[in-house]
């Protein structure tokens, strides 16, 4: 690994370079435990001066000098890995090495059978589909070398470092599959054997035109063949698992050349590696469009991207490598690298579709290429969530200013007097620069794409347009009720933390994972807590004592409910949320999620560049719900819960089970699998930390639920055996991924609904 510049300095402040080569080597082993107790650390190292802004710094994992050539021994969870590095736990490296090694030969297995199973059917399915079965065979071989190539030697994205991931599996070049095979099982389930077997539609009931409950607007045009789009779906997901490939490919024969020549690959200036980074992705995506113009120029091009123009290859495979380059640099060590390529596949196929609207209004010959379904409701995800990852683009120096200044020691400042004057007029720009693209630029192009029709309107009578008129109006208020009693009974258990606090007990818990020498000084005359110790203490006591089953803190009475307790609490929330809403009216739950995720969203630039005032308390309430995923600065998991109980409605599948799917799977079999293997778990699975009762929870919770809908009637009838089988295979596929379940289960079931028949 390469010596750590000034962009990883929350690499330097737990390895420095105390004891030499050591420690900077054991710098890629403590990435996953590091980025929280940095936080930790940084938070409590904060002057009391300027109180109110506390809490948001500590959002930044801000390190001491790597030359101050201390290593904080007294951290609990990084101690472990400096003594393997010591030769001190040498059997336990090898067996995790070979757990790990078991497990991504398991999921290999895995993905090899969907493969199979997607390719037997495309053969067997009409011409327009069997052609597309050639690309899926080339691409399923380049990602198994990839596999194979990754499991002697880690690897990641050009010009990056491995240090900028969470972690490194043998498994992750596997999940640039997955998004292939879920578009593929999209594909054929429009074919029309599969229409005949009362398999996906081209448009649900739902989404049909009609006077109640409807959502698509006459004045769009939709292409009678969706054929073609999810073809274009498929193409564009072929080729971003083939830059992926490529990149790890090209990172590895780079780490070897330069390992041969006794240097390290990917080191240097920023500069540097930016100007690097920025003439390979231009060479792959020149390279993709020479590749598909020389198969349609010998006669193969019905083989080679053939529903994909060529202006279409070079710009997905630039946004693709911007966006795994950006998740990289900003949302370092929040990510591997299987989750790399879901969510630049993801990404990349929503601004892709964007683009493809603004062409369809240009052209119309290029309707046919929206890989869902055109609707007013579709466009009105775009403008929402691709607008507000557009704001955030724009408005990315205001941002960066004000994380700076909130980061930066006030001794350090130009004018220090002046901070909280500069940090309300960032603030102040952010928001009215924000409102100004939303009613100047946003606003404007969703009108043009309604044909001129006020979008504002559109959707203010979109709102009385349900079952009833007052139904949407209704569920509303049911989630208001709902989250506010969530929220109040948080902060109910936050507050007896607290009430029996004072400032020594803080400093005392904090003491126990803070180092001796950068423990935070007591002031005798302050006897209130403020924000920062508050902060620090918690998120200090809930990482240093992760492995209890109850947490147990010296602020006060015995906490009953951990971390993976509060955060299941939202997992089951979102059950009573979303079920409801989704089983009622799925037209308006497409429209609550893309405006959810679009909040969360927002609530993560607030957060992540401490944005007066509500960073501190963004972060204040994001920090009791942190495991060990989210290790980085940024915090990703509600974003991927959100996103995983949505991704059912947003494809538009027609079954209802497939539409509750995700949120069954996230909040009621993966909180009943965690909770079962925790408390009663004793049986391990081989070579694995899973158990087989909170395995066997999974499948059990998960079918009694699918039967429950069934009982009220808001799912339709299935066959018994084939949903068993179904969750059978979820629950093997949450026993074996170290990724995150939150994309991966939904996605996962997604493909096993469509390739499994679950209709009577």
């Amino acid at each position: 690994m390469g010596k750590p510049d000034d962009s990883d300095a929350s690499v330097a402040s737990l390895a420095g370079q105390a004891g030499g080569t050591c420690w900077a080597r054991a710098s890629a082993h403590l990435s996953p435990n590091r980025g929280p107790l940095a936080r930790v650390r940084a938070t409590a190292q904060h002057s009391d001066d300027d109180s109110e802004n506390d809490a948001e710094v500590s959002s930044d994992a801000r390190a001491p000098s790597p030359n101050a050539r201390t290593y904080p021994m007294s951290y609990p969870l990084a101690k472990p890995h400096c003594d393997r590095l010591a030769g001190k736990v040498r059997p336990a490296i090898k067996s995790e090495a070979n757990a790990s090694l078991a497990r991504s030969l398991c999921e290999c297995a895995l993905f090899v059978c969907g493969v199979v199973a997607v390719l037997i059917r495309m053969v067997h399915s009409v011409p327009e589909i069997r052609d597309k079965a050639c690309g899926v065979i080339v691409l399923s071989t380049f990602v198994l070398v990839c596999f194979a190539c990754h499991a002697r030697r880690a690897c990641g994205i050009w010009a990056t470092q491995i240090s900028c991931l969470r972690k490194t599996d043998p498994s992750d070049p596997l999940y640039a599959l997955l998004l292939p095979l879920v578009s593929s099982a999209q594909l054929l389930d429009i074919a029309p054997e599969a229409m005949q077997h009362g398999g996906g539609a081209l448009a649900p009931p739902w989404m049909q035109v009609g006077r109640r409950g409807t959502w698509r607007a006459y004045f769009i045009q939709a292409s009678p063949v969706r054929i073609v789009g999810r073809g274009a779906l498929l193409y564009l997901h072929v080729i971003c698992a083939f830059v992926f490939c490529v990149h790890l490919m090209a990172s590895q024969l780079a780490r070897a050349y330069a390992k041969r020549r006794g240097s390290h690959a990917h080191e240097g200036p920023t500069s540097r590696l930016l100007m690097c980074f920025y003439t390979f992705s231009l060479l792959v995506a020149v390279a993709g469009v020479g590749v598909q113009v020389l198969a349609r120029s010998s006669g193969y091009g019905h083989l080679v991207l053939s529903h994909t123009p060529t202006w279409a290859t070079f710009l997905i495979a630039v946004l693709y490598q911007c966006l795994l380059f950006l998740c990289t640099r900003v949302a370092r060590q929040n990510c591997t690298l299987g989750e790399l390529a879901m969510i630049g596949g993801v990404g990349t196929a929503l601004w892709q579709e964007t683009v493809i609207s603004t062409m369809a209004r240009l052209v119309p010959s290029y309707a046919q290429y929206y890989f869902r379904e055109p609707s007013a409701i579709v466009l009105g995800q775009l403008a929402l969530v691709a607008g507000m990852l557009l704001i955030g683009l724009v408005l990315s120096p205001l941002l960066v200013l004000s994380r700076n200044l909130a980061q930066r020691p006030t001794h350090r400042l130009r004018w220090p007097l002046k901070r909280n004057l500069h940090r309300r007029l960032l603030a102040l720009s952010f928001f009215l620069l924000s409102a100004a693209m939303v009613l100047c630029v946003l606003s404007p192009w969703l009108a043009w794409q309604l044909h001129r029709r006020s979008a504002w309107l559109y959707f203010a009578r979109f709102m009385l347009q349900g079952p009833h008129w007052w139904s949407r109006l209704a569920l509303l208020v049911y989630w208001g009720l709902l989250c506010n009693t969530a929220l109040l009974s948080i902060q109910l258990m936050v507050n007896r933390m607290w009430q029996y606090a004072t400032v020594g007990d803080q400093v005392k818990a904090s003491s126990r994972t803070l180092p001796p020498s950068t423990a935070p000084s007591v002031q005798p005359q302050r006897t209130v807590p403020t924000a920062t110790e508050r902060a620090s203490t918690l998120a200090a006591t809930q990482f240093a004592e992760r492995g209890e089953r109850e947490e147990s803190t010296s602020l006060g009475p015995r906490v009953a409910v951990s971390v993976n307790g509060r955060r299941k609490f939202f997992h089951a929330l979102a059950v009573l949320l979303f079920v409801p809403g989704i089983a009622w009216d799925p037209a308006f739950m497409h429209v609550a999620f893309s405006a959810a995720l679009a909040l969360f969203v927002l609530c993560e630039y607030l957060r992540y560049c401490a944005v007066f005032p509500l960073g501190a308390m963004l972060h204040f309430f994001l920090s009791q719900f942190l495991d060990s995923k989210d290790c980085g600065l940024v915090i990703l998991s509600h974003a991927y819960l959100l996103t995983g109980c949505a991704a059912g409605v947003w494809i538009e599948s027609q079954s209802r089970i497939t539409q509750q799917l995700g949120v069954l799977v996230l909040g009621v079999g993966d909180s009943v699998a965690s909770i079962v293997g925790r408390q009663y778990g004793r049986i391990h699975w081989p070579l694995s930390s899973k158990t087989v009762e909170g395995t066997l929870g999974f499948v059990v919770s998960m079918t009694a639920s699918v039967m429950v809908l069934r009982m009220l009637r808001l799912v339709e009838a299935f066959h018994t055996g084939a949903l068993c089988a179904i969750m059978t295979l979820l629950a093997v596929i949450e026993g074996v991924s170290e990724q995150n379940d939150n994309l991966v289960l939904p996605l996962s079931g997604i493909f096993l609904t469509s390739m499994i028949p679950l209709r009577r």
